[in-house]
């Protein structure tokens, strides 16, 4: 990761904690800017990586599985923004199943690591498991609309100190020559 990439992975970790103090400090508004922050993830996840397939990965071995990501994150995307008036029961699930997705990736992803020896996959799977944890919290709390934002804001702050953590961690580079 070079400097510029640690300042804003840094910058992007800053937002997400003050989305999360702004998401437990008001918790109606909260939920409106949980739906904001998923789709506007989803939908830039998706535009960076349609530009990426447009500029190479369409001359490479895979690419169009890239193109067919993209388009179902770009669909998801728009789809979680237009959520937006419908039951806050509907967010809360959609809520559980990304974090039980991601959680579960994190923790197969952990589970690789240590096959092959790498010497943070401990912090991988803790991750992972408070990923799913914060997704079954929310489904328990189903019926306390405010419990469940702030504890989706907890756990969002917990990913941005996370993340901060990887930014400050010493990585290995390897060297072709």
């Amino acid at each position: 990761m070079n400097l510029a990439e640690r300042v804003r992975t840094l910058i992007i970790c800053a937002l997400m904690v003050f989305a999360g103090i702004i998401m437990i400090a008001m918790p109606d508004p909260g939920y409106l800017i949980a739906i904001l922050i998923l789709s506007a993830t989803l939908i830039v996840f998706s535009i960076r990586s349609l530009i990426f397939y447009f500029s190479m990965a369409r001359h490479m071995v895979g690419g169009r599985a890239l193109l067919y990501i993209a388009i179902i994150m770009l669909d998801i995307g728009v789809f979680t923004l237009s959520l937006a008036n419908v039951s806050k029961i509907i967010i809360i699930l959609y809520l559980f199943g990304s974090h039980a997705l991601s959680g579960g990736i994190d923790i197969m992803r952990a589970l690789e690591a240590k096959k092959f020896g790498a010497p943070h996959w401990r912090f991988r799977l803790t991750y992972g498991i408070i990923n799913i944890a914060v997704g079954v919290i929310c489904v328990i709390l189903i019926n306390h609309f405010e419990f469940s934002v702030v504890i989706y804001a907890l756990g969002l702050m917990f990913s941005a100190v996370s993340r901060a953590i990887s930014v400050f961690r010493k990585t290995t580079v390897a060297y072709i020559q």
